[in-house]
């Protein structure tokens, strides 16, 4: 009776490990250096927690700091290895626009077509 035990102890741990694992992959933390814009948002230099859902190789993507919400924006998701280990920010320096993050597994391009403005924090 032990050794079932364990099993389904181990059986519930490896699951409980891989459905961590899979939310892990449409989030992000990206560092921001400069002052940039992202859809009709101007994202301040910090840190930003991005996360993303998909439908398609369309996105959705929201740019946080804490319980706060910057932007929410559409992006263009490409799965493709990047061969980047950390988070890869690309800009426009002409127009200070974020115009794509590449990450190890996926990447998303924006578009400032149809930015949503983030609603203030309350």
């Amino acid at each position: 009776m032990k050794a079932s035990t364990f099993t389904l102890s181990t059986a519930i741990l490896v699951l409980l490990s891989v459905s961590a694992w899979a939310g892990d992959k449409m989030k992000a933390t990206i560092q921001i250096d400069e002052t940039l814009h992202v859809g009709s948002t101007q994202l301040a230099p910090g840190a930003y927690k991005m996360t993303w859902t998909e439908s398609g190789s369309n996105a959705e993507v929201t740019f946080s700091q804490g319980k706060n919400v910057i932007a929410t924006v559409p992006a263009h998701v490409t799965q493709v290895r990047s061969g980047y280990r950390s988070p890869a920010v690309h800009t426009d320096r002409n127009t200070s626009t974020l115009i794509a993050v590449e990450l190890p597994e996926v990447s998303l391009s924006f578009t400032s077509e149809n930015a949503a403005p983030a609603s203030p924090a309350n």
